[in-house]
C-alpha cells in the first residue's frame, strides 16, 4: 500500500522530498569515519532550507511595504533576523571530540533516536516553510498578517528548540532520550528514502520497500563492522 506523502513528495520535487533526500541514511552513523558527513549533510540541507525561506521573507516585507504595512516591519524583521540565525548556528555547529559522532560503537537505540531527531528536524523546516507559504497568503490577502508572523514566529522557536536538544545529544548521548516523538508519515517517507538510497547502493532488498527494522538488522548484522 503506497504512502500518499511519500507519493506527494516524490511528485512535486519540492521542499519535503528535498528534506528527506538530504537526510544520513542510518547507516551513515554506524561508521565512525562517516559520522561527521552524514551530520554535515544534514546540517547544510536544514540551513539551505533556512537560506530560502528567509529571502522569501525578505520578498514579502518588500510588498508589505509597499502595500503600506508598516505595522508589521519590527515583527517580520525579527522573525527575519531568527531565521538568519539558526541557519547560521546549523551551518556553523561544531562539537568537541567527545560524544555521539565520535564514540567508538553506536548502538541501536542511540541510533533510532538520533534519526528521530533528524526526521523531527525535517519535519519542523517543512513546518516552517508552510509558515512563510501562509504569510505571504496573508500578505496578498491583506488580512491576518500578524497572526501569520506569530505562527512563523511558533514555528521558529520549535524548530530552535529541537535543533537545541539535537546539538545537546549529539555532545552528551544520554540526552538522547529527550528525541522527539515524530509524525508517523514523516517517518514512514523517510524510512523510504532511506529504502531508495540503499537500492541505489545495490544494498538487498526484499521487493516490497525495506522497512526500518529490517534496515536496522542488516546493519547492526554486519560482519565488516
Amino acid at each position: 500500500m503506497t504512502n500518499p506523502f511519500v507519493d506527494k513528495a516524490k511528485e512535486n520535487m519540492g521542499t519535503i522530498e528535498r528534506l528527506l533526500k538530504g537526510l544520513p541514511i542510518v547507516r551513515g552513523y554506524v561508521d565512525k569515519e562517516l559520522r561527521r558527513d552524514a551530520d554535515y549533510r544534514l546540517r547544510q540541507t536544514i540551513a539551505g532550507t533556512l537560506e530560502v525561506e528567509k529571502q522569501r521573507m525578505h520578498d514579502l516585507q518588500k510588498k508589505l511595504l509597499k502595500s503600506g504595512g508598516l505595522l508589521y516591519m519590527d515583527d517580520l524583521d525579527s522573525a527575519i533576523t531568527r531565521v538568519q540565525k539558526l541557519a547560521d548556528r546549523v551551518k556553523t555547529a561544531s562539537y568537541g571530540f567527545a560524544g555521539l559522532l565520535d564514540a567508538v560503537k553506536i548502538q541501536e537505540d542511540q541510533l533510532d533516536a538520533l534519526h528521530r531527531f533528524d526526521v523531527g528536524l525535517a519535519a519542523r523546516t517543512y513546518e516552517v516553510q508552510e509558515a512563510v507559504d501562509s504569510l505571504g497568503s496573508a500578505v496578498e490577502a491583506k488580512t491576518g498578517i500578524g497572526d501569520a508572523i506569530d505562527s512563523l514566529t511558533e514555528k521558529l522557536g520549535e524548530l530552535n528548540r529541537l535543533y537545541d536538544a539535537r546539538h545537546k545529544a549529539v555532545e552528551d548521548p544520554g540526552a538522547l532520550s529527550a528525541a522527539p516523538v515524530v509524525e508517523e508519515e514523516w517517518m514512514q517517507a523517510a524510512d523510504a528514502a532511506a529504502a531508495d538510497s540503499v537500492a541505489d547502493d545495490s544494498a538487498p532488498a526484499d521487493g516490497n520497500g525495506e522497512e526500518k527494522e529490517g534496515l536496522f538488522k542488516r546493519i547492526f548484522d554486519r560482519d565488516d563492522k
